[in-house]
């Protein structure tokens, strides 16, 4: 039932997983050299193959502190097991860096956003994917997981998103404002952030609750609300040194 409302309320809803991984693919290109930052098991959610395969056809590395996640990683991914905060990368040694669903985890964002940005190539782009706590069920879940037992909080998220308890990581959100991403960035990357909205009610098993969801998700596309969307989809390219944007200038 949830999901027939969900049609006729929001016909045009793409799920902001699919819009993510499109904006990989389209910024892809043969021989790029691309990182995938806490790449866990795969690139996007369960439900999106023909997309994943599509962007598995492009080889990049894989960056993740878990042995367990870099083990199903498909056999074209170079595999690094490492955490964000110091990489065994060489300085712009990447074009892409991309990450879904990992910035939210970080307990110093400051120092990631800094190892991040020394391997970034000049000219390069990061682009990430991640809750914005603008929203109200994001933030409504981050006050949860700050006052109930660890595991009960894990119950919640894991009844609404068929995902085991394992596989719920404790989430801090020092990243996920657009000021707190305005001050990471600072004047050394270039930053831009979208609105995405959420892909299906959080109580999608509970039809009342649902349609409250999904009216409000409605009322979120309108210009002035959209700031508070689900997810952030966030865009911050390095800046090419003055020397190499004044070769590119042509003559008057």
């Amino acid at each position: 039932m949830p999901f027939q409302m969900q049609r006729r309320i929001l016909p045009q809803l793409v799920w902001n997983q699919q819009v993510y991984g499109q904006r990989i693919l389209d910024r892809l290109r043969p021989g790029m050299r691309w990182l995938d930052f806490g790449c866990g098991k795969r690139l996007l959610c369960n439900g999106l193959e023909n997309l994943e395969s599509e962007l598995s056809k492009f080889p990049f590395v894989g960056l993740d502190p878990s042995e367990e996640n870099l083990k199903q990683q498909p056999p074209n991914v170079l595999r690094v097991l490492a955490d964000g905060h110091h990489t065994p990368f060489a300085d712009n040694s990447f074009e892409l860096i991309t990450g879904n669903m990992v910035i939210e985890h970080l307990q110093n964002p400051g120092l990631v956003f800094q190892e991040l940005h020394r391997i970034l190539a000049p000219g390069g782009l990061i682009l990430l994917h991640t809750p914005n706590l603008a929203n109200y069920l994001v933030f409504g879940n981050h006050v949860l997981s700050t006052v109930l037992p660890r595991r009960l909080h894990a119950a919640i998220v894991g009844t609404s998103e068929k995902r085991a308890e394992k596989e719920i990581y404790p989430t801090f959100y020092r990243a996920n404002t657009r000021g707190k991403l305005l001050k990471l960035a600072n004047s050394h990357l270039d930053l831009a952030v979208e609105y995405l909205p959420t892909p299906r009610p959080f109580f999608h098993y509970f039809a009342p609750l649902a349609l409250v969801e999904l009216l409000l998700t409605r009322l979120l596309q309108f210009s002035p609300l959209q700031q508070f969307g689900a997810t952030l989809l966030i865009s911050m390219r390095k800046p090419l040194p003055e020397t190499s944007r004044r070769t590119m200038v042509p003559a008057a």
